[in-house]
């Protein structure tokens, strides 16, 4: 252990004083906000709903499938596939035109993106005026694979003006050695609030929790920000990426018991996991979808229980992610699709949600992108009618 632990203590040194990795090692920070340069067309000064989405943009690489997916070798972008990508991307969230976007994995100043400022892309090309960002990954350098510069993390587009942006602390992994802990994500809560008009102000929050560990950081997680959106004083909106799958079932249920998810929802052994990457680092653990519960419970989903069903026939309009694109096979022959639903939108429980969906495929509520070429996360979309 000792060195590791002495490497840690030379970081700041070998970066003239300053991280090597941002250990982002406060509670609460506030964080910048933007407004578009470009002109917008004017919001409804007085709103009775707003259009909601929330959608992983897989920093921007469309479908190209990096090493850490098992299915390619990529470290890298040019700035003209990065440049590609955004521009349909754009064209997706003009099509559907919300007044509110939480985005994940979404980077400002990283190599693997060629540095471009995915955010202000977004800002100044879709009909939102106003940003914040909350940075989850900050090294000046990333050792392994080459990665390099990294920025990378949430933020959150809205019509409407961002009074105060933040973002919270989340628990880090404890299952890595010191040094990869050094240089991994840093996972956080981004919360602002947005004046939408006559003294209105309501809240926004977009998540991004742990895919991977083994420890149940992602547990942890979870109920953090359910704990945190509960006790919120505003009126809410929660967007993200929760990495877990809806609670249609009870994993720890005796199969053949009411509860089981026995024919009611898959839990492991997805098509696009390749055998590859077990025992790796970006191996998927179990799926443990009942510390979802109390989200459905204690909150108002897009999309309740009762429209998922039971099995996959029914659910897969719902599904949200794949790792696996549409132009390549999987290990038996069959190219990548929707799989699982890893995505959420929620409020306040007893708010009404209206024209909710997944947007997965063209025509889907009107859009003409495919979602499945630009992400490999679907954008998760409703209409919430203000309280």
């Amino acid at each position: 252990m000792r060195r590791p632990l002495l490497l840690l203590s030379l970081l700041p040194l070998l970066a003239g004083c300053e991280w090597v990795a941002n250990p982002m090692k406060y509670t609460r920070e506030d964080v910048p906000r933007f407004k578009a340069h470009a002109a917008h067309p004017e919001p409804n000064p007085r709103p009775t709903a707003l259009k909601v989405m929330t959608w992983n943009v897989k920093y921007g690489a469309c479908r190209i499938d990096f090493w850490f997916d098992f299915w390619g070798d990529r470290v890298q972008m040019t700035p003209t596939e990065v440049d590609d990508c955004l521009t349909r991307v754009a064209a997706l969230i003009r099509e559907y035109d919300p007044d509110l976007l939480m985005l994940e994995e979404i980077e400002v100043d990283s190599r693997r993106s060629a540095y471009v400022d995915q955010v202000r892309y977004l800002l100044e090309n879709t009909n939102l005026r106003y940003g914040a960002y909350m940075s989850t990954w900050n090294a000046r350098y990333v050792p392994s694979e080459g990665v390099g510069r990294m920025d990378l993390g949430n933020a959150i587009l809205s019509r409407y003006p961002i009074t105060r942006a933040e973002r919270i602390r989340q628990k880090d992994r404890t299952d890595q050695d010191p040094l990869t802990e050094t240089f991994y994500l840093k996972r956080g809560i981004g919360r602002v609030e947005v004046d939408v008009g006559e003294g209105r102000t309501l809240a926004a929050y977009v998540v991004h929790t742990e895919a991977y560990d083994q420890d149940g950081t992602k547990q942890q997680h979870i109920q953090q920000i359910h704990d945190v959106v509960r006790a919120e004083t505003l009126p809410w909106v929660l967007g993200g990426d929760l990495n877990e799958l809806p609670p249609v079932c009870d994993e720890r249920a005796a199969p053949g018991t009411p509860d089981s998810c026995e024919g009611k929802l898959k839990l492991s052994g997805f098509l696009d996991e390749r055998a590859s990457s077990i025992g790796t680092d970006f191996e998927q653990p179990p799926y443990t979808p009942s510390v979802m519960k109390q989200y459905y419970d204690d909150f108002e989903p897009s999309i309740p229980l009762s429209r998922y069903g039971v099995g996959e026939e029914n659910q897969r309009r719902y599904f949200t992610h794949s790792t696996l694109g549409p132009d390549v096979v999987n290990e038996q022959g069959e190219p990548g699709d929707w799989n699982r639903t890893l995505d959420y939108l929620f409020v306040r429980k007893g708010e009404t949600w209206t024209d909710t969906g997944v947007l997965q495929r063209p025509n889907d509520m009107g859009i003409q992108s495919d979602p499945l070429r630009l992400s490999d996360h679907a954008p998760v979309v409703g209409t919430w009618r203000l309280p």
